[in-house]
């Protein structure tokens, strides 16, 4: 199966720069507007609501998804995650400055990636896998993320970014 990224590598060559890079951002911009955005419109006193007992608190989802950003994003380039205080924030304020600075810390890991270093294998955690992987469960992870929290914000009568942004296009 060695020929998988060479075949990427003549095909991105063929169809311009950094094609695999170039739709892997814009799915991740959306992504990202979608978290910081969320966290901007959710109440302050929403962000301890949950749907049921048993899930994350609105707050919770923000705070996970922002030390995923780390865990991932590190992965991606090799790295071993930096300390960060993802964990601890629960008031809107921390909630929104960790989420900012969680996509702050992939901005500069994924500003630099090129397709051929996506397709070049690093090590994460114990496994050796191309960053191109941990990049398509990145974005999954990140909308099935974003996909429970719309329900938090629809309970409480909050507009999803990503429907009022569509809305707006109308």
């Amino acid at each position: 199966m060695r020929s998988f990224p060479i075949f990427f590598l003549v095909a991105s060559s063929m169809l311009g720069a950094d094609p695999i890079m170039s739709a892997f951002k814009s799915r991740y911009e959306t992504a990202k507007l979608n978290f910081i955005q969320s966290a901007e419109a959710m109440p302050a006193e929403s962000m301890d609501y949950k749907l049921t007992p048993v899930q994350r608190t609105f707050g919770d989802w923000i705070s996970h998804t922002a030390g995923m950003n780390y865990n991932t994003c590190a992965g991606m380039a090799g790295k071993p995650a930096p300390a960060h205080e993802a964990a601890k924030a629960t008031t809107k304020p921390a909630i929104e400055k960790v989420i900012r600075e969680s996509f702050a810390y992939c901005d500069s890991v994924i500003e630099t990636m090129t397709d051929a270093q996506a397709l070049t294998e690093v090590t994460i955690g114990n496994r050796k896998v191309m960053p191109v992987d941990a990049m398509i469960g990145y974005i999954a992870n990140l909308n099935a993320h974003y996909g429970n929290m719309v329900g938090y914000m629809r309970m409480k009568g909050v507009v999803p970014p990503s429907t009022a942004r569509t809305a707006k296009k109308k």
